[in-house]
């Protein structure tokens, strides 16, 4: 259940938070439809759980945002589905809260992260790791967002450079469990296409 909620409250932040949390303002996409597909997995739900995102720019400076979801699991697994347009925290196994303010503050500078590179961020924590990826074609800049407030949870987060992507690219979150890291949550993009007006 918590991996549910792991799951909601990413796609609340992410994606359903359109002006405070979304990577990409609306005016960077380009003419017609840019179709952006993701998996989200949770170690408590067998299957992936796809996402697809289309952001349609139109003639006269009007967009259209349409979010498709769907979930494959048991009732158990489901439970937290219908709420997804109602979370606004992630909360990790151990049951506490892991803020996400710092990655407003990384999605506005992305532009500026360098490879190789650390950047403190507001509230202490920390940006390290950096490295450029590709993630279904789009180049990135990836790196591990640091919580001193939580130091058995690490997230890696990958900001988009070549397209706009309204969620980043690559989110995923692991907890130090018994000395090693264990994935417990990813949102990772799988497919980018765009089409004419």
């Amino acid at each position: 259940m918590k991996r549910i909620a792991m799951v909601v409250g990413w796609l609340s932040v992410c994606s359903l938070g359109f002006a405070a949390f979304a990577q990409a303002d609306l005016d960077a996409f380009p003419a017609g439809a840019t179709k952006m597909v993701y998996n989200i997995w949770t170690e408590d739900v067998a299957q992936p759980q796809p996402l697809e995102l289309t952001v349609t720019v139109h003639e006269g400076g009007t967009y259209t945002v349409r979010m498709v979801t769907e979930g494959t699991g048991t009732k158990d697994e489901l439970e937290a589905f219908g709420f997804i347009f109602g979370a606004t925290r992630v909360s990790s196994g151990s049951g506490s809260d892991i803020s996400y303010s710092s990655l407003q503050a990384l999605m506005d500078q992305r532009s500026r992260l360098q490879e190789g590179q650390e950047y403190l961020l507001p509230g202490g924590g920390s940006f390290v790791s950096i490295t450029g990826v590709t993630v279904a074609g789009v180049w990135c800049l990836q790196g591990v967002l640091i919580d001193p407030d939580n130091p058995d949870t690490r997230t890696t987060v990958a900001f988009a450079l070549s397209q706009p992507a309204y969620i980043s690219p690559l989110i995923r979150v692991e907890e130090l469990r018994s000395g090693q890291w264990t994935l417990v949550f990813s949102l990772e993009l799988v497919e980018y296409t765009v089409s004419g007006s």
